[in-house]
């Protein structure tokens, strides 16, 4: 096993940024397997547990991302063959004009629409494909590329509720806000026009949002009048825009990125080094109590649990389960001896970890 097999691979631009802020490698999550879909339903599952797995043919790419402009342009530049088929779909998302911004490729509205309100459609409805989705070998056209959103997702962590923490609260909190404003900055520093930018301004692209659904939204339809004052003087060479997006943003280093974004990266990236180093500790906390759970199969022997997500439940022996009351916030290894003592019962301190990952047990420290 390589090196790099035990490590996550970020898409290149950001890579770097990340390296510098957390100074190592983070470590894979290996149980979230994209090839191999971890959420389709094994041979034999029930009707009733088949509603919590994915569609094998979309998996989990029932999203559509929002390709900033910078993002776009990189995708654009890309001129290996492997791209093609990514870049394509790109291009056709630009000719098309729907939720083509100065920002970048926004959501469209009719998706917008139906992605907040539809219940139990992520993973399942093919409605919702990702157009960058690609049949072939049910890859991602821009994974190379792919946003934040999309990179920092796992149906599955190895670290159960701590890498959650770390995916999406901390640095997926911190590149959103680092995208945005990347996208933002990118306007100025190309100088465009008051008007070009006061449109910006005024839209709903500036905070990351799609547009208001319109009757020509809903058919699908673009506005070239909306377009046309949203582009100005840049109106007719889009694809050129977002290649010049990327020129600014590639050789930014990660001390550039924190001095444009401000402050709201800078307290995001100190809460993601915190999550990080949460991720790669491996000490069970020093005072642990029992936390909340659902029960979803009970064995004789194991018990899988709900915790912190449907998607990554955990199993567990049932008199661990049993155990879980002994934890009152007293110190964890005094629990542990007065387990081994009074029960008879040597939980090694790996397990007790996991179940902290997990929220079966829970750090009193927490607040």
């Amino acid at each position: 096993m390589t090196a790099e097999s035990l490590h996550e691979t970020l898409p290149p631009l950001y890579a770097k940024w990340v390296d510098d802020l957390l100074g190592g490698p983070i470590p894979r999550e290996s149980r979230a397997t994209c090839g191999s879909c971890a959420m389709r339903a094994p041979p034999g599952a029930s009707s009733d547990d088949r509603g919590t797995f994915f569609d094998p043919l979309i998996k989990c790419c029932t999203y559509l991302p929002t390709l900033y402009n910078f993002l776009s342009g990189r995708i654009l530049s890309d001129t290996h063959p492997a791209a093609a088929e990514g870049r394509a779909t790109v291009e056709a998302r630009i000719a098309r004009g729907i939720g083509v911004s100065p920002l970048g490729l926004m959501p469209t509205p009719t998706f917008a629409l139906l992605y907040g309100n539809s219940k139990q459609s992520f993973g399942k409805a093919r409605a919702l494909r990702c157009p960058h989705y690609l049949e072939d070998g049910g890859r991602c056209g821009v994974w190379a590329n792919r946003e934040s959103t999309c990179f920092t997702w796992f149906c599955k962590h190895v670290k159960g509720h701590t890498g959650y923490a770390f995916w999406r609260e901390g640095l997926h909190q911190l590149l959103q806000a680092v995208e945005i404003d990347l996208a933002r900055w990118c306007l100025l520093e190309l100088n465009v026009s008051a008007e070009m930018l006061a449109a910006a301004m005024a839209s709903k692209a500036w905070k990351g949002d799609a547009e208001a659904a319109t009757g020509a939204a809903l058919d699908n339809a673009a506005d070239p009048e909306a377009h046309a004052k949203a582009w100005v003087e840049w109106r007719g060479r889009e694809r050129e825009f977002y290649l010049r997006c990327a020129e600014l943003t590639g050789s930014l280093a990660w001390r550039d990125v924190l001095a444009i974004c401000g402050p709201e990266a800078r307290a995001q990236a100190r809460a993601t080094q915190d999550a990080y180093r949460k991720l790669t500790g491996n000490d069970p906390p020093a005072g642990l109590k029992a936390g909340t759970f659902q029960v979803v199969n009970l064995g004789r022997e194991t018990v899988r649990l709900n915790t912190y997500s449907e998607y990554d439940p955990i199993e567990v022996p049932r008199m661990v389960l049993d155990l879980l009351a002994q934890f009152d916030g007293r110190p964890t290894q005094a629990v542990l001896d007065a387990i081994a003592e009074e029960e008879g019962v040597d939980i090694a301190p790996d397990l007790v970890r996991k179940m902290a990952d997990f929220d079966l047990l829970v750090d009193i420290a927490k607040p």
